[in-house]
């Protein structure tokens, strides 16, 4: 028997968050996924996976996607190892998750609302688009960022554009964008482990495939 396991110490494969939550949309519908608080790391990580398949993209690096169990911020945190020089170097990027939903028309007063809140300066803000049938204009977006003060080091939307086509864009400091087909970048994803836990070998962090790992869905009986 595989023991059940939590976040706890736990890297996810960008595609396993995003599978996650999929799995819950088809388990518990469209509407109690986006909105039950039990869901809301869940959510958070899949957010925080569509923009690591977007960086990977961009980078042809690997990300991956650690949940925070402890602390009330980050949300999540985008990590990646380097092994370049002949030993492992961890970047971290800190991520606060927020929803763009139906009930706020402007997706300014989303970003405004946090940027006026103290950040640590290695944050990135992460807005996960979810106002359906609403218009996202980019070249606005970007004018309004340069006329307020941001805490955060980058900010970033995401947003679903078709059945299976995602857009992520960096709206400050300036402007990156990615298109992708969610499902060619999962494929890409599912050649890795799924999750990988952190090992101390003396000073040096090591890694490990955690192999088969039981991550039970919250609410599912």
């Amino acid at each position: 028997m595989v023991r059940e396991s939590g976040y706890a110490e736990r890297w996810l494969n960008p595609g396993t968050a995003i599978i996650r939550m999929k799995t819950i949309r088809e388990t518990f519908g469209v509407k109690r996924a986006s909105t039950d608080g039990r869901f809301k790391k869940e959510r958070e990580a899949y957010a925080t996976g569509v923009l690591a398949l977007a960086l990977e993209k961009l980078s042809n690096l690997q990300w991956w996607v650690e949940v925070e169990t402890v602390e009330a911020t980050p949300d999540t945190r985008l990590r990646r190892i380097d092994s370049s020089a002949g030993c492992n170097f961890i970047y971290t990027g800190p991520i606060g998750v927020v929803d763009w939903e139906e009930n706020v028309d402007d997706i300014m007063e989303v970003i405004r609302k946090k940027c006026e809140r103290a950040y640590p300066r290695d944050y990135l803000l992460l807005v996960n688009a979810r106002h359906v049938g609403k218009v996202l204009r980019f070249d606005r977006i970007t004018d309004e960022m340069e006329k307020i003060s941001s805490p955060f080091l980058e900010v970033w939307v995401i947003a679903s554009v078709g059945d299976d086509q995602m857009i992520a864009v960096r709206i400050a400091p300036g402007v990156i964008r990615v298109d992708f087909e969610l499902n060619v970048e999962l494929e890409r994803a599912s050649k890795r482990p799924a999750f990988l836990k952190k090992d101390i070998r003396g000073t040096t962090p090591g890694f490990r495939d955690l192999g088969l790992s039981f991550l039970p869905i919250p609410g599912r009986d």
